[in-house]
């Protein structure tokens, strides 16, 4: 509707964000992060200038936005929605050996997430690969029965994860690049002992199912 009277024109507001590519520059709460290959529409980028659900509650300041984010999202089970009476111990653990980081945290009692950073883009989304072991396995990386190299011999449900971090309004859109079966068919690109990587470019999204 426009004002009468007043010699300016009202704009229309979008309060449910509007559709913008990652390369646009900093996008706005509610806004979809648009990328090219994606096989299904992302959800949308959610924040207020306060912290959504994805960060909220991590007084420990352990794990950077990038892996806890792909790790909070992608795990089965959400500590802070639990009834107090069935809330297990939190995981929030930075594992480094040599020049390789692990990153961990809880996923129900007896599992957990592990990711390792792997690179990120020119518009800044970031690269997470990422794996769920069983408590026990984490335990063993922990106390270094297992080395860290070997983190994701026996993970399950692995993928590389892409992270549009938005610092200023700690939101994401985290999205699947591409899943793998095993270790064995992840490339030796991603692995870990593999440098961070600084891409040229958004990596091709190859998980659409």
């Amino acid at each position: 509707m426009t004002g009468q009277g007043d010699g300016q024109k009202s704009e229309q507001v979008h309060e449910w964000g509007e559709a913008v590519p990652a390369s646009s520059g900093r996008p706005k709460p509610g806004d979809i992060i648009t990328e090219s290959g994606l096989a299904m529409a992302p959800g949308p980028l959610v924040g207020q200038d306060v912290s959504t659900p994805l960060e909220e509650d991590e007084p420990e300041h352990t794990i950077p936005p990038g892996p806890l984010w792909a790790m909070k999202e992608r795990r089965h089970t959400q500590w802070h929605l639990l009834p107090a009476h069935e809330q297990h111990e939190r995981i929030r653990e930075c594992l480094e050996a040599d020049d390789y980081t692990l990153y961990c945290i809880d996923d129900g009692r007896h599992h957990a997430m592990i990711g390792r950073r792997v690179g990120a883009s020119p518009s800044g989304c970031e690269y997470t690969l990422l794996g769920r072991i069983a408590r026990q396995r984490y335990e063993e990386l922990r106390d270094e029965v297992v080395l860290l190299v070997n983190c994701f011999d026996t993970a399950t449900e692995m993928r590389l994860c892409g992270v549009a971090v938005e610092e200023d309004i700690r939101s994401s859109n985290v999205f699947d690049v591409a899943k793998y079966d095993s270790i064995d068919d992840v490339p030796e690109e991603y692995r870990p002992g593999s440098p961070f990587h600084h891409f040229r470019q958004e990596l091709e999204i190859t998980a659409y199912g």
